[in-house]
């Protein structure tokens, strides 16, 4: 009896543990919202949680692109937002907003995404500090309306 007890109790600490580890945001950098410009290599539509996968110049080296990803809400949040699972094709081209990975991989937590036309598409806004990034305003810029890449 004391056995089978020991065993819940460790399973349902585990389980928690593991429950507040996936809804951790540490690993990104909230103070640090930054824009890179790319192009769609492709929208991974999945729970828990959708990635927004771009082709971007890599610094310094004309011609040549590096892979980045970005991490986004689940696909009932952002279908509630307006997002669509074929809602952008390859090849199109983009500005993300995120915060950055802390660690210095290309990627991070997506804040929005701005099209061609100008129009934004906005993340969840839930992820520690987005609301304010997001509630400051539309970032009035557009993919290839400047010399080359967004600021990173």
């Amino acid at each position: 009896m004391k056995k089978d007890l020991l065993v819940a109790g460790a399973t349902a600490l585990l389980v928690a543990s593991a429950a507040q580890a996936h809804h951790s945001y540490a690993m990104f950098d909230p103070k640090r919202p930054t824009l890179i410009e790319g192009t769609v290599a492709k929208l991974e539509w999945r729970n828990p949680h959708t990635f927004l996968w771009i082709y971007a110049s890599k610094p310094g080296k004309p011609g040549e692109y590096e892979l980045w990803s970005f991490e986004n809400g689940s696909v009932s949040l952002l279908s509630k937002l307006g997002w669509r699972k074929d809602g952008f094709r390859t090849g199109e081209p983009v500005i993300v907003q995120y915060f950055p990975l802390r660690d210095g991989r290309n990627g991070g937590y997506l804040l929005r995404v701005v099209r061609a036309d100008g129009s934004e598409l906005h993340g969840d806004r839930y992820v520690p500090g987005a609301e304010a990034v997001l509630d400051a305003g539309p970032l009035n810029v557009r993919p290839g309306a400047s010399a080359g890449e967004a600021a990173r």
